[in-house]
């Protein structure tokens, strides 16, 4: 906890030193060096604060890269190049122990930013009540600052949970999750504090969501800041990733039926509108602003999330630390028709299939996705059959709506499922096509409680055992630096 205190203290200091004039918080500019009386002294040193607290959410250790790598490389469609420290190798042959540095890094990072969106909380909100800056903040403005924040926090506490929380269906949420901060930790005296059961943590994070869906804005009017910046299509859509892994189906329905209409093609009805993009391979070209996008971290030349976070760097081909698809008969990408656009963003290098979706490796501009609508789309397809274990219309023509974007021939009817249970085989194999590299396939395994598959190298690093839910290594362990510092966190 020591580190991840002075890490945070530090992020806090940066946002009052630095930040950005500019509503585009991609790219940041330097402002003059502020003081902790002055920072809600003028509008652009609060936004200043509010694209601080997006920056640090967009760490390479978090979602600026690898959180999706973490996830993507645990289950059982990637292989690795080499294995020293940067590779993930420990997260992908499951040996990780408390001490592993990506087990205390990520930890570290959404940790870091939880603290840094308390900090901003706090300020806003006493500044608002003394009356500080309602001369130069509309009600609005405040309401989507503080929705943003919220948001922000909520994320960082979803993505906890997935690491180091046993899935919501076992226990119903009984078992031990993580330690809820919810206000700012300023000094060594907040480090001790007992972990919040994995119930209590999914109550905080709807808690935090759905006070941000009151709070923010339903469109910036902006393409950028409707991709890089929260809006209340963006809470919405997080809110159906959060029910599906709770599997409260009625409500991934109730909460995707606000913004998905009953047919095709599918665009948001309201806010935003989000729909999905005629090309699989535009969603990642520059400039990565297509209407898919619900949220994704922005990454340039001059702003990105460092040589060994980014995408490319892990599924590229150029990177001798990458990750490869596995290409045995029965696999994935073995079994993926060669018309399907998605396979065609594969490039077989020397005998080995990797993913073309991230190709800047040099300047590392590629933007890493959070959630596209097509998630969304799913999300509510398995939803509506898991509600009432009946396949039904609606629910395929959203899966082909997926589907047949990407595999034009691949279209299903309502009779190919014999029973509910090949609808779902169904969905989840095409989330694990759809979203390859975006870190969505080991929290589907995992919502599930279903085996993550073993694997075995090619290239001479062994094979590794299946994993089921019950066995210790489903779960990433407590960081040693959190048991150290924190005298009521349990491992």
């Amino acid at each position: 906890m020591k580190n991840i205190l002075k890490g945070s203290i530090i992020l806090v200091l940066i946002l009052l030193i630095t930040g950005c004039t500019k509503d585009e918080w991609m790219n940041p500019v330097p402002v003059t060096s502020l003081s902790d009386l002055s920072v809600f002294d003028t509008k652009d040193r609060i936004v200043a604060q509010v694209n601080g607290m997006y920056s640090s959410l967009k760490s390479g250790q978090h979602v600026g890269g690898r959180f999706q790598v973490y996830n993507d490389v645990r289950d059982d469609n990637f292989l690795p190049l080499s294995s020293n420290l940067v590779t993930c190798f420990a997260t992908w042959n499951h040996t990780v122990i408390s001490s592993t540095n990506e087990v205390q890094n990520f930890w570290g990072a959404a940790y870091s930013t939880i603290n840094v969106v308390n900090v901003f909380l706090e300020g806003l909100q006493a500044a608002w009540d003394e009356g500080k800056i309602t001369g130069f903040v509309t009600q609005a403005e405040f309401n989507q600052y503080k929705g943003e924040a919220l948001a922000i926090r909520a994320l960082c506490y979803f993505d906890l949970i997935q690491m180091y929380g046993k899935p919501y269906n076992q226990g119903n949420g009984a078992n031990r999750g993580v330690p809820l901060r919810l206000t700012a930790n300023k000094s060594a005296a907040g480090n001790d504090m007992a972990p919040s059961t994995v119930a209590e943590v999914y109550g905080q994070i709807l808690t935090d969501l759905n006070d941000a869906e009151s709070l923010v804005i339903a469109d910036f009017g902006n393409t950028n800041l409707n991709i890089t910046r929260i809006h209340k299509n963006t809470v919405i859509a997080y809110k159906t990733r959060v029910y599906l892994h709770m599997q409260n189906w009625p409500q991934v329905v109730t909460e995707s039926a606000k913004i998905v209409p009953a047919a095709a093609p599918f665009t948001a009805t309201s806010g935003v509108a989000h729909t999905l993009n005629a090309s699989y391979a535009g969603i990642f070209a520059s400039p990565n602003t297509t209407k898919e996008s619900i949220l994704s971290m922005p990454h340039t030349t001059s702003n990105n999330a460092g040589t060994q976070n980014h995408l490319a760097h892990y599924f590229g081909s150029g990177s001798g630390e990458a990750y490869y698809l596995v290409s045995t008969p029965g696999s994935l990408y073995a079994n993926m028709d060669a018309t399907d656009a998605r396979k065609v963003m594969i490039a077989v290098v020397s005998g080995k299939p990797f993913l073309t979706k991230y190709v800047d490796q040099t300047n590392r501009s590629d933007w890493a996705p959070v959630i596209r609508w097509a998630e969304v789309l799913l999300n509510r397809a398995e939803a509506l059959v898991r509600a009432g274990n009946t396949v039904t219309q609606p629910a395929v023509d959203l899966l082909n709506a997926v589907r047949t974007r990407s595999f034009a021939t691949g279209a299903y009817a309502l009779g190919d499922f014999a029973n509910a249970q090949a609808f779902y085989d169904a969905v989840l194999l095409e989330r694990n096509m759809e979203f390859l590299g975006e870190g969505i396939r080991n929290m589907d395994l995992m919502r599930l409680s279903l085996t993550i598959p073993g694997k075995t190298s090619d290239s001479g690093f062994g094979t590794v055992a299946a994993i089921p839910s019950t066995s210790q290594s489903y779960i990433w362990p407590i960081p040693d630096s959190e048991l150290s510092y924190n005298g009521l966190m349990t491992p």
